[in-house]
């Protein structure tokens, strides 16, 4: 009987022990976004809005504001209030890629890419 009440919790033990060896995991590195020294409108952030937002029913011409078409884009965000300058991460138009509800339409590269031209001053070029 003592054997029995010894041998199990040393089973268990060894088990547990056992389990806890042999355990494995990846570590998973943060992706970083690489974004070029100087972004342009017309080369680095137009084209997301094109991919990602200009698009039938969504920020088109006759679309959900703001119009994020090739002609309208750039007018549309500066004009209308979507870019502070002074405060790039609380412009209206990075916080809705950020954390708002654009979020699954934008990539890290896209969110870093927009914050670094909003944070160059938002300039059309």
């Amino acid at each position: 009987m003592k054997f029995k009440e010894i041998i199990k919790p040393l089973l268990v033990a060894a088990m547990l022990a056992g389990g806890l060896f042999a355990c494995t995991y990846d570590i998973i590195e943060p992706k970083t976004s690489e974004v070029p020294d100087s972004v342009s409108f017309s080369l680095n952030v137009l084209p997301i809005f094109t991919k990602s937002c200009n698009i039938s029913g969504c920020h088109s011409k006759a679309g959900i504001p703001p119009d994020l078409s090739e002609q309208n884009a750039y007018i549309r965000l500066t004009f209308f209030g979507y870019i502070y300058t002074d405060a790039p991460e609380e412009s209206i138009i990075y916080q809705k890629i950020s954390t708002g509800t654009m979020k699954q339409n934008a990539t890290d590269q896209d969110r870093a890419m927009i914050l670094k031209w909003i944070e160059q001053g938002a300039l059309d070029n």
